[in-house]
Parts: C-alpha cells; sequence; structure tokens
C-alpha cells in the first residue's frame, strides 16, 4: 500500500479512467501522470551513500522532478 494518499488514488482509478477518456487527455498530462506514477522506484535510478565508519548503505531513489508530483514538484515559471 503507497503512503501518498495521492499516488495510491491514481494507482485505482488511473487505467479506467485513461480507458474511458484517453482520446480527450492532452499527451503533456499523460507524461506528468506516468512521471508521477513513477517517481521515487529504485528502478529508475538511485544515490547510494556509504558510511565510512560502519559501512552502512542507503538506497534514495531519484524523484521525477514533476509539475505534478506532490513530492517532488518543480516549479516553472
Amino acid at each position: 500500500m503507497e503512503t501518498n494518499i495521492l499516488k495510491q488514488i491514481f494507482i485505482d482509478h488511473w487505467n479506467p479512467f485513461v480507458k474511458k477518456y484517453g482520446e480527450r487527455i492532452r499527451p503533456s498530462v499523460l507524461k506528468e501522470v506516468q512521471k508521477f506514477l513513477n517517481c521515487g522506484n529504485p528502478k529508475n535510478g538511485f544515490k547510494l551513500f556509504v558510511c565510512e565508519g560502519c559501512h552502512h548503505t542507503k538506497r534514495v531513489p531519484f524523484r521525477c522532478k514533476g509539475r505534478f508530483c506532490t513530492r517532488s514538484s518543480c516549479i516553472i515559471m
């Protein structure tokens, strides 16, 4: 279960919405929502941090920097 409520809503309802209204959705909207849904996925890349003392590692996934994303929104002016 996704912790981001907005993302969970899109996961649950985006595909039926696209099936119903797909031809009326602008391509830029489809692109931004897809970026939002894939945001934070380690498969899309991550930065690896390693503690020099104890050698503990932490993977921090890259964010999408999309206009629609609630975690990493990028304001374009």
